[in-house]
């Protein structure tokens, strides 16, 4: 089910839809990251290029001949015992996405303050389900017209 309830407010699992470049009028190009609820809604998020590519590697299943930082991170936490259980995308506020990275470390789950952006690069990753708050989804969800005027960064990075 998509929908979770924590409390007062609803939880909605997402799935990470790619990775793409906006090109607003009289701006650079800029890569965002599409998240999609069950619904279709989409929640566009925008990211710095290399947690882009980071982000688009993983989702292509793409391994570096190197680990990478979400790499190395990953790696250090399974040589602890740890592991990332959730993503949650919490807030907005100026334009700005708010993140947690839950990690179970032990029988202890710990969260952890992070940028939406490698919350995003470490799930994919290990599995971990994104869950975003339903405020969140109603506040910043574009239609299917813009997503339409959005380019693949594999146009990018030929």
């Amino acid at each position: 089910m998509n929908k979770q309830s924590n409390g007062v407010e609803t939880l909605i699992i997402v799935k990470i839809k790619g990775v793409y470049i906006a090109e607003p009028q009289g701006n650079s190009p800029a890569p965002v990251v599409l998240l999609e609820d069950e619904t279709g809604r989409i929640v566009p998020i925008f990211v710095g290029l290399s947690e882009a590519i980071s982000i688009h590697h993983a989702l292509s299943g793409s391994l570096a001949p190197r680990p990478m930082t979400h790499d190395l991170f990953v790696s250090v936490l399974e040589s602890l015992n740890a592991n990332i259980i959730r993503v949650l995308i919490d807030d907005l506020e100026g334009g700005i996405y708010y993140a947690r990275l839950t990690i179970k470390s032990d029988s202890h789950e710990h969260e952890i303050d992070a940028r939406p952006s490698d919350c995003l690069a470490l799930a994919i990753r290990v599995k971990a389900p994104v869950e975003i708050r339903e405020k969140v989804v109603t506040q910043s969800a574009i239609s299917r017209n813009e997503v339409d005027n959005l380019t693949s960064i594999d146009n990018f990075l030929q």
